[in-house]
């Protein structure tokens, strides 16, 4: 069994196989970093061009919804007359 565990957690972790699993852990964790910075980044433009598209398609709902002007159309006075049977 181990004597000392610092002494052997000390010779262990100038290996070489420790400094490359460090290095290759770095390079993960900077990758990972890297793609949730580049995820925020691309969410943030989609979010903003949905709000676009959702105020451009209010709008067109809205100038839709809109009264249209009619226009006029001249008619003959109809005249009523209420004759009663006799």
């Amino acid at each position: 069994m181990i004597e000392n565990v610092n002494q052997f957690l000390g010779t262990v972790a100038e290996t070489e196989l420790a400094k490359t699993a460090r290095r290759s852990a770095r390079t993960i964790w900077n990758a990972h970093r890297e793609a949730f910075e580049t995820t925020r980044v691309e969410a943030s433009k989609v979010f903003g061009v949905a709000i676009d598209e959702g105020q451009k398609l209010a709008a067109r709902v809205k100038a839709a919804k809109a009264p249209t002007a009619k226009k006029a159309v001249a008619r003959k006075p109809v005249r009523r007359t209420t004759r009663r049977a006799a």
